[in-house]
């Protein structure tokens, strides 16, 4: 009896609560199209990503980030309103209800039904990740870093380079940890098309604790999650495409099994203390002014997306934190995740 009169105060409360819900996001949504471009670094060696933003500007709208779920920080004006106090307690109890005290992403329902969000693991695996952490631990330590911390990843094809970034406890900004040498990266400059076409991706693309591979013909691997947003806007496609060990880069990228256990272990230990996604950039070079320079002066079909993806490398050279990515059109977007500095 008690549950059944919980969970009718429950839904009449959802009832009551809803209009005021919908109202709310619809503010929201508008008040977010009237903010102009945000956190995106223009470039100042092109007139052609000046006048990109100048046209943003004028239309005064940013940019709709459709693959980004998280939104950017308001105004203090604007977090500390609060219009509608009956729909924000109600969204506040239902998150309650869903996520317990730590949101949606611990506790609650979840705790009852586990989501099944670690990593797949082999013993095999198991005994890799376990002996290459201990033997990183040493090295880690000295920038503030442990087993565990968040990742990133930035692959070059032209310097045949993979980076892994980290970031310390209580710090927003990532800190390059190691470089290594890529075995091999498949194709030239220039983004997959499609399948079999042995290029490997160029882009922005995110890894999953369900994107480890720790069973692959490969050794180790893990799924880039290729074709993302960006590519089936633009009809590529492809499968099967890994960061993974051997000397054969099979359509990706390529690292001797030393460097793959690094890169993999690190993954694992990150996903298991708690993040969500990796987030994977993969260029054909280092997209720095004097590279664009040299492509400006003898351009390539694939320059205007070079250019693109010049703007979340800048990025994060600038931040030092992987920007949420987007689409505008058939373009990728950037911003700034909410709660970072």
């Amino acid at each position: 009896m008690f549950f059944r009169r919980s969970l009718s105060l429950f839904l009449i409360g959802i009832g009551i609560g809803s209009p005021w819900l919908v109202r709310d996001w619809l503010a929201a949504r508008s008040l977010e199209r009237g903010g102009g471009p945000a956190a995106v670094v223009e470039p100042s060696w092109t007139e052609r990503l000046r006048e990109k933003f100048r046209r943003f500007e004028s239309e005064d709208k940013s940019p709709d980030v459709s693959l980004a779920k998280t939104e950017p920080e308001r105004a203090p004006a604007v977090a500390e309103r609060e219009a509608y106090p009956l729909a924000s307690t109600t969204k506040r109890i239902v998150e309650g209800f869903l996520g317990g005290r730590g949101g949606l992403d611990s506790g609650g329902l979840k705790d009852w039904f586990p989501s099944g969000s670690e990593p797949p693991a082999t013993e095999r695996s198991r005994a890799i990740v376990e002996a290459s952490l201990a033997h990183l631990a040493p090295d880690l330590a000295p920038l503030g870093l442990k087993p565990g911390d968040p990742v990133f990843l930035r692959a070059f094809k032209e310097e045949s380079e993979l980076e892994i970034w980290m970031k310390p406890d209580q710090d927003p900004n990532y800190v390059l940890f190691k470089v290594h040498r890529l075995a091999a990266s498949a194709g030239q400059a220039g983004p997959k098309l499609r399948e079999g076409d042995g290029q490997a991706p160029e882009g922005f693309y995110t890894a999953k604790a369900s994107s480890m591979r720790p069973e692959t013909r490969h050794y180790l691997g893990i799924d880039l999650g290729y074709p993302n947003e960006y590519d089936r806007a633009l009809g590529r496609n492809g499968s099967d495409l890994l960061i993974h060990a051997g000397d054969g880069a099979g359509g990706a990228y390529a690292l001797s099994p030393e460097a793959m256990n690094e890169v993999y272990a690190l993954a694992d230990a990150a996903f298991r203390g708690g993040q969500r996604e990796v987030a994977i950039h993969l260029f054909p070079f280092r997209l720095t002014d004097a590279r664009m320079d040299k492509v400006w002066a003898k351009p390539s079909r694939w320059t205007d997306e070079w250019v693109n993806l010049k703007e979340g490398y800048d990025f994060f050279e600038n931040v030092r934190q992987p920007p949420l990515v987007g689409l505008a059109g058939e373009e990728y977007a950037f911003r700034i995740a909410s709660g970072e500095n």
